[in-house]
């Protein structure tokens, strides 16, 4: 296993070969998480604009129908 422990595993600690411990795991955990935040983005986006784009066009076909419904 490339860690020995599943703290060594989320913060990303090992020996360099110099003899020093080194961690990265706040680098690693942000970027996963922005990179998901991104995603989530790209994902949620157009479903709420497509939601907008047929909320107004139904409004849209209200309006042209009551004041169709008027002049008739």
């Amino acid at each position: 296993m490339a860690f020995d422990s599943l703290n060594d595993f989320f913060t990303m600690c090992y020996v360099a070969p110099i003899g020093d411990i080194r961690c990265h795991g706040a680098y690693v955990w942000s970027a996963y998480g922005l990179t998901a935040l991104a995603i989530a983005w790209n994902i949620a986006t157009p479903i709420l604009r497509n939601r907008q784009i047929k909320q107004a066009i139904r409004r849209k076909l209200r309006r042209e129908q009551i004041q169709n419904e008027s002049k008739a």
